[in-house]
């Protein structure tokens, strides 16, 4: 499996996280795999074999060539129908919100064809990408993207990017009335912003940045001592946290860290 990635240039910074790159070929039919949130909004693009998405109702759906995933509640099962090559753009937990003319509230639980969602000439950027040779060329073709796309008209707003580098810092653990009160902002007026920007309330948010705080933790120790993180991180007790897991991975921690994964780890953030 080879996985790269590489930070944004000075004109993106505040707003993309990082463009990154998936690539390995499964070993026969490849096993479904969750993608679980991670308070990122993502553009995908499918560079190789197409995904399927299983769904609860039995429904497996095959999925477009270039995704736009939302934020999410819950984890989505995808597995891959052959080779694997995927390039894709994370945005900052507010940064998509500028390449786009509605909230992010309308893409919450939802991954849709990025052609569907912001029309144009999607299919000359896909070829680009296809035609490019290396991960860097990919970067570039991205940037311009991604910079024709800008909307003049979207502001970068700073009390609500004070307010997500709060909740980061203190993995989810600060009450939201507290983060409020240390921006400087009400906290219906904060929800609002994070309603319309992120796409989550901040209390939602706070749950899974500290959800994905926990998952990096468990997953880089040789022992992990499940009881130990969960309070380490602000979790009442360990059943607390199975609640998070099953909420966030539809699993328990001790399934979750057992299942052999690919794209899985993709989704495993540490800031």
């Amino acid at each position: 499996m080879k996985y790269v990635e590489t930070p944004p240039s000075l004109r993106l910074a505040d707003l993309v996280k990082c463009f990154w790159s998936l690539e390995y070929s499964p070993s026969g039919a490849g096993e479904p795999e969750p993608v679980v949130p991670d308070g990122c909004i993502e553009i995908i693009f499918n560079l190789a074999d197409r995904f399927r998405r299983y769904h609860a109702s039995g429904l497996v759906e095959t999925q477009a060539a270039s995704l736009i995933a939302g934020q999410m509640h819950r984890s989505i099962l995808i597995g891959p129908t052959g080779n694997v090559h995927l390039f894709g753009i994370r945005f900052k937990p507010a940064g998509a919100f500028p390449f786009f003319r509605f909230g992010m509230s309308d893409l919450v639980d939802r991954v849709e064809s990025l052609r569907a969602v912001w029309g144009g000439d999607i299919s000359r950027i896909e070829d680009q990408l296809a035609s490019a040779n290396s991960f860097q060329e990919r970067v570039v073709i991205a940037e311009s993207l991604l910079v024709e796309r800008l909307s003049d008209k979207q502001t970068f707003d700073p009390w609500l990017s004070n307010a997500v580098e709060l909740i980061s810092n203190c993995c989810g653990k600060s009450p939201i009335s507290k983060i409020a009160r240390d921006v400087g902002i009400s906290e219906r007026g904060l929800e609002r912003r994070f309603r319309q920007s992120v796409g989550l309330t901040p209390k939602m948010f706070s749950r899974i940045v500290r959800f994905q705080r926990v998952l990096k933790a468990i997953e880089h120790s040789k022992n992990p001592a499940i009881i130990d993180t969960a309070l380490e991180f602000g979790y009442y007790d360990q059943s607390h946290l199975i609640h998070d897991f099953r909420q966030f991975s539809d699993t328990t921690p001790a399934a979750f860290l057992e299942r052999a994964r690919g794209i899985t780890d993709v989704f495993v953030s540490g800031d």
